[in-house]
């Protein structure tokens, strides 16, 4: 498996900011179990995606709290009024100091009970606790409110974040490859068994120029194209050897030879120069000299 190539795609940044699909969230836990390189690009990925979000992070406005807790009542919970109850078994026997029950005051009629049956109002009282209960789920809808509105916020950062990391990505793939092209490049110069010639523009292209590098142990023949024209449709640069005075094909050279150092066919002992000349796509046995763009000699 290409660990890199899986890396550059973008599926690990879709996983920290969970747009990933349940399937490709398995299969980014799975790789990152199997291979330590993933892990560890997947916890490189969410300490940015952290550190931005930490960095570009709102606070809530100062006036918030005032004015939440300005909307608030907390009034003390009122007295409970108390109504005293009659003793009614007061009000059903009248006891008279100093006098005996006769049939006089047995026969008397007997004494009328005022209000007995008068309803008593009593008044109903909204507990303490039942008002700071409903305060607190104003203020938590208010604060679920607020934070709705910067996950919003957040995860139109993290979208932003998003594009970002793919551009830092993709600017360190291009230094990457810049560097090892150029350190490619400085290893061949420094090598004492590699010759460098360097192949200059003539009249057909003044302003190309190429080096081809000849390891003289090998026979192995490495190119760098500073400047050509780019091949027209249908045709393709051609790379040759001049060995014992006749031209030797040692390979076509890709159409996208910008910024990379091509590898070609190994030309023989005893080559004296080398050229390349423009020809139809694929190649052909002898050089059209007419369509020579760069050549360069051995010293």
């Amino acid at each position: 498996m290409n660990i890199q190539a899986y890396i550059e795609s973008g599926i690990l940044e879709e996983y920290v900011l969970g747009t990933v699909s349940p399937q490709e969230k398995q299969e980014v836990e799975c790789m990152s179990h199997i291979y330590p390189e993933i892990k560890e690009e997947l916890l490189r990925t969410e300490s940015a995606l952290e550190e931005y979000a930490l960095k570009h992070q709102t606070a809530p406005p100062a006036s918030l709290k005032e004015s939440l807790f300005a909307k608030m009542n907390f009034d003390a919970a009122l007295d409970a009024e108390e109504t005293p109850i009659k003793d009614l078994t007061s009000d059903y026997v009248e006891t008279i100091s100093g006098t005996t029950e006769t049939e006089d005051t047995r026969s008397e009629d007997p004494k009328v009970i005022d209000n007995v049956f008068d309803r008593v109002e009593t008044k109903e009282i909204t507990p303490l606790w039942a008002k700071i209960t409903v305060a607190a789920a104003i203020l938590l809808a208010v604060f679920a409110g607020y934070s709705a509105s910067q996950m919003s916020k957040l995860k139109g950062t993290n979208e932003e974040l998003a594009t970002e990391l793919s551009g830092m990505k993709s600017e360190m793939s291009t230094l990457k490859r810049d560097f090892d092209y150029n350190q490619f490049l400085t290893s061949l110069y420094r090598s004492p068994e590699v010759k460098t010639v360097h192949l200059a523009g003539l009249p057909k292209s003044p302003q190309s120029s190429a080096s081809a590098f000849w390891n003289q142990k090998t026979n192995e023949v490495m190119l760098d194209v500073q400047n050509l024209p780019a091949a027209p449709a249908g045709k393709q640069y051609q790379l040759w050897s001049i060995v014992d005075g006749k031209p030797v094909d040692i390979g076509m050279l890709e159409n996208q030879f910008s910024g990379k150092v091509l590898r070609m066919k190994n030309t023989k002992p005893g080559s004296v120069a080398f050229a390349i000349t423009l020809e139809k796509e694929g190649g052909v046995p002898s050089p059209t000299m007419e369509e020579m763009y760069v050549m360069g000699k051995v010293s």
